[in-house]
């Protein structure tokens, strides 16, 4: 996942703290314990206390010398971002080595079919072409 900073001085901070959640869930996450493994990931990088202190300190010392209810905004709303925002990168590749890639569009699955009898055969059609009756599928 790409990171955008507004300022070359929290640069270094956002490396290291997207390193360091690059180390904290990995797709040997997702084969270990796949019900739990986003939730643990994301305690172990918002557990970290030199992230937080990292950004403190910075912000501390930037010339604008932001209030600590500043900071714990930013550091509330930016870190949860980062996290998700690489988290989705494992994902996707977890998913592409272990997911089946289908030639069919998924919206043709998602199709209700309904079975029709005809005298002794059951014909199995599409639920659009049923005279008089509209299926939903709500997900």
């Amino acid at each position: 996942g790409g990171l955008t900073l507004v300022s070359r001085h929290f640069f270094n901070w956002g490396k290291s703290t997207m390193q360091y959640i690059r180390d904290a869930f990995t797709v040997d996450d997702i084969q270990q314990a796949p019900k739990n493994c986003f939730k643990n990931g994301k305690k172990r990088v918002l557990q970290s206390i030199s992230i937080r202190s990292q950004l403190v300190l910075l912000c501390k010392a930037h010339p604008l010398s932001f209030t600590s209810a500043a900071i714990d905004e930013v550091y509330n709303i930016i870190l949860p971002k980062m996290i998700h925002a690489r988290f989705a990168v494992v994902f996707r590749h977890w998913k592409g080595l272990h997911c089946q890639k289908h030639e069919v569009a998924f919206r043709t699955k998602m199709k209700a079919s309904v079975k029709e009898n005809d005298g002794k055969e059951y014909k199995k059609r599409s639920a659009a072409e049923q005279p008089d009756e509209s299926v939903f599928v709500l997900l």
